[in-house]
C-alpha cells in the first residue's frame, strides 16, 4: 500500500511538471509603436503572457499578432493579442493564444516582430 502511494506521487508529480513549458525573452522595443515596450514573456503550450509598457503620456489602444521568426526571418510561431487600451506612463499584461505554431516553437526564435 505505501508503495502504491509512492508510485502514484511520482506519476502525479512527473505529469505536473511535463505540462510545463516556460521561458523569458528580453524586453524590447515595440517597432512602430513610439514609446512602447515588451518584457516578461513566458510561453505555455497553447498561449503566452507578455508585459506591454507604455511610457508616453498618452492613452493608447494596443493589439496586433506576434510574429516569432527564426535565424532565417521565416514565422515559426504567430500569437495573438486583443486589443485593449493601455494608461498613461503604465503597464498591462497581456495573454495570447498561438494561431500558428505553439510556446515550444516560439521559444526558440531569434526575433520577434509586431503585426498591427
Amino acid at each position: 500500500m505505501r508503495a502504491l502511494k509512492k508510485i502514484i506521487f511520482v506519476v502525479l508529480l512527473s505529469l505536473a511538471l511535463a505540462g510545463v513549458c516556460e521561458a523569458v525573452i528580453v524586453d524590447g522595443a515595440v517597432r512602430g509603436k513610439s514609446g512602447l515596450s515588451y518584457g516578461s514573456i513566458s510561453y505555455a503550450f497553447d498561449s503566452l503572457n507578455v508585459t506591454i509598457r507604455n511610457s508616453t503620456k498618452y492613452n493608447v489602444n494596443f493589439g496586433g499578432s506576434m510574429l516569432f521568426l527564426d535565424k532565417n526571418y521565416r514565422v515559426i510561431a504567430r500569437a495573438e493579442l486583443l486589443s485593449a487600451k493601455i494608461k498613461r506612463h503604465s503597464s498591462r499584461k497581456y495573454r495570447a493564444f498561438f494561431s500558428e505554431g505553439t510556446g515550444e516553437e516560439a521559444k526558440k526564435a531569434r526575433y520577434l516582430e509586431w503585426e498591427f
